[in-house]
């Protein structure tokens, strides 16, 4: 499947897209907003490539401008829980040239399209780190509320951090959610 926006399309991670992949993810700064804390190789990646599409808890799109071929990042719904119909969202600007562009906004309303209008999910919900302010405001303009705050859960750059919990559920997406 590949899901198309104005400015992004969404499509499966092919294997040619690893070095790329690989050669963005350790980067510093990128990695400061993932879970990642250790160094990632083009084998490991490969690997996590070819067994994306093997199990029916993740669905993984590549994220490529349409103006361009070359994938500059990824996004995800992960664990996937198909009696309670919950996912955990997940997403990554990798191309740090592409950030501030509107395709991680875009690229998350896909997704949230996706998993509402074809997957028939329930609630979808993401982790995010409290310093990471262009990503709140990101989730929340796309409908994600602040359900929770794990506190001091993330250590980096030399002390610890809150990680929030924001959820959306379905009929807030479809527009008949109460505040």
């Amino acid at each position: 499947m590949i899901l198309k926006g104005e400015k992004v399309i969404l499509r499966p991670v092919e294997p040619d897209d690893v070095e790329r992949i690989v050669s963005h993810i350790n980067d510093e700064e990128v990695r400061s907003y993932l879970q990642m804390v250790f160094p990632l190789n083009t084998t490991r990646e490969r690997e996590w490539v070819e067994n994306l599409y093997k199990d029916q808890r993740n669905v993984v799109f590549g994220i490529v401008p349409r103006n361009n071929e070359v994938i500059v990042g990824t996004t995800g719904l992960h664990n996937i829980n198909w009696i309670d119909r919950v996912a955990e969202f997940g997403i990554v600007i990798f191309d740090k040239a592409s950030w501030n562009m509107g395709f991680g906004t875009e690229a998350t309303k896909l997704m949230l399209k996706y998993a509402f209008e074809h997957l028939n999910l329930h609630k979808v919900f993401l982790r995010v780190y409290e310093y990471n302010e262009r990503a709140i405001h990101v989730y929340e303009k796309c409908g994600f509320k602040i359900e929770g705050r794990l506190r001091k859960q993330r250590f980096k750059w030399g002390k610890y951090h809150d990680v929030l919990i924001m959820g959306i559920l379905d009929e807030e997406y479809f527009g008949s959610g109460e505040d």
